[in-house]
């Protein structure tokens, strides 16, 4: 880790042009040292803050022999400053990027079933999209058993439809 100061007799367009230089510089450079990680970012803010400051008291150019630097693109539009910004900018769309995934895919929790319930399965057997209906009603395809009654031609069900129920634990399905 190092500080560099540039110090001279400078016109306020080659003050900007070493300005953007040297910042272009350290967001290169600047993030190489585990303290450097985490002062470099305090840095450039410094130098945003503090030194376009000190840059609008330049006096204008005049009467030089040689003519003034080319000051460039503006910081942000260089590529060390696209080199840093876009891992920031694929972060920061990545966290509402999953987010919206998560919800769209994250799908519904199955409900627990107890028995003497009635479901009706969205899907084709063995596969099991199991939804809780009212054993009056025409969708009521089967009825929730324990343990002890599953017969050979009833289906078991898989444990995400198993478990915090009260009352006796569901084990499989029997067709009504």
């Amino acid at each position: 880790m190092r500080t560099v100061t540039r110090r001279g007799v400078l016109c306020r367009i080659c003050g900007l042009a070493v300005y953007r230089q040297m910042t272009s510089g350290t967001l290169v450079a600047g993030w190489w040292g585990l303290f450097s990680f985490f002062i470099t970012p305090f840095v450039v803010l410094g130098n945003v803050l503090g030194a376009r400051a000190a840059l609008r008291r330049l006096p204008e150019p005049y009467g030089a022999v040689r003519p003034p630097l080319d000051p460039g693109r503006r910081v942000l539009l260089r590529a060390p400053a696209l080199l840093v910004l876009t891992p920031i900018a694929l972060i920061v769309l990545a966290i509402p990027a999953l987010l919206v995934v998560g919800v769209i895919v994250g799908g519904d929790k199955p409900v627990k079933l107890s028995v003497g319930d009635c479901v009706h399965n969205e899907s084709e057997w063995p596969e099991q999209r199991l939804e809780k209906v009212s054993c009056g009603s025409s969708q009521a395809e089967y009825r929730v058993v324990d343990a002890a009654s599953c017969g050979p031609t009833d289906y078991l069900l898989y444990p995400e439809y198993v478990g915090d129920a009260p009352g006796k634990p569901a084990s499989c399905v029997t067709p009504r």
